[in-house]
């Protein structure tokens, strides 16, 4: 992991290179669930399939109340840290401004150290699911960059600097040895964009943009990222997107609406819209879908996807059954393998 603060004879380039083709990587959504218990066994398990088929990272979404039925990501990471050996563990997101950031930053650094370095620090202002959960925390969602950029603050200086308790400096337990390093930041918004890249931090972005073509407008985002990193920087790029493969598109369909008729209640965009097809619900939420072959074409033309260092793969369907366990396979052996970066952008 090439370190935030670069060494000064790293050769200063005027031009930020793109950043190479790298990491598969598998983005998991944990539902809730009448029984939460066996849903989030099923969840451990896809972890340990994805290390056994070869995913660098496995990345997790964090939710309160609704939707999302996972409230404490870095607890399922230490629990996902001793089943599986190898993979790298990541939150995708936090949204720091619901935690006291000290906290956060000691409770990451605990599960960094019973990992064994693993950790990957994503956080964000708020997840596209957690907007209405700011009044249940007593905060106003019209102060989410205020409180976001007082929280950040908070939690590099824990990291870096330790905490202030008595009028001395005390370091975290255990300590967060090279965790500052494996920060990662999610947004939409040009100028955050920017400020991650001038902090060296990792890009994260969502499967998702409220509106246009969300490759082409995350595709600026990474720009004004690169354009921001400083010289000698190795960039980390993170892009989310949804994927079902299988033998035909009708058959994908047909996946996704025995999943839908099993679980009505996650037939449902981020808006709170109810879409009237399983066609138009794989679409509102950006799924690419078809044939392996089709899958490919589709990500190739993604200018984000092709651009990025790691690909977040995730699945519409229940972690635990058959599909899902054939979509991470062919995930990770007939599609990564053959998106390939698209020739290179320079940043503005």
């Amino acid at each position: 992991m090439t370190p935030r603060h670069p060494h000064p004879e790293v050769p200063v380039s005027a031009v930020p290179a793109e950043p190479p083709a790298r990491g598969l990587s598998f983005f998991l959504t944990v539902p809730t669930d009448p029984q939460p218990g066996r849903v989030y066994g099923d969840a451990l398990d896809s972890v340990r399939l994805a290390e056994s088929l070869g995913y660098e990272t496995a990345w997790v979404a964090e939710g309160h109340f609704q939707f999302l039925g996972l409230p404490a990501a870095l607890a399922f990471l230490a629990a996902a840290g001793q089943v599986a050996d190898r993979i790298r563990l990541g939150t995708a997101v936090l949204p720091l401004a619901f935690d006291n950031p000290i906290r956060v930053a000691e409770t990451a650094a605990f599960v960094d150290a019973l990992s064994g370095g693993r950790l990957e620090l994503g956080i964000g202002k708020s997840n596209p699911m957690s907007k209405a959960i700011f009044s249940a925390f007593g905060l106003s969602e019209g102060d989410r960059e205020t409180l976001y950029a007082e929280a950040l603050g908070g939690l590099r200086r824990a990291i870096e600097h330790g905490v202030s308790a008595d009028g001395e400096q005390v370091p975290l337990y255990p300590p967060p040895a090279g965790l500052g390093d494996r920060v990662w930041q999610a947004t939409g918004n040009p100028r955050t964009a920017a400020a991650i890249g001038r902090a060296a931090d990792g890009l994260l972005l969502f499967r998702l943009t409220p509106e246009g073509d969300t490759g082409r407008v995350q595709s600026a985002l990474i720009d004004e990222y690169l354009g921001a990193l400083p010289p000698g920087v190795e960039p980390r790029i993170g892009t989310s997107r949804g994927v079902l493969p299988a033998a035909s598109r009708a058959e994908a369909i047909a996946l996704v609406a025995a999943e839908l008729e099993q679980h009505p209640a996650r037939f449902r965009v981020l808006s709170g819209a109810k879409p009237s097809t399983p066609e138009e619900y794989l679409d509102a939420l950006n799924v690419k879908y078809g044939s392996p072959d089709e899958v490919v074409e589709q990500l190739s033309r993604d200018e984000a996807f092709v651009r990025s260092t790691d690909r977040l793969f995730s699945l519409p369907l229940s972690a635990g059954t058959a599909p899902f366990r054939e979509g991470l396979r062919l995930v990770a052996e007939d599609i990564h393998p053959r998106v390939r970066p698209a020739v290179a952008h320079a940043a503005a």
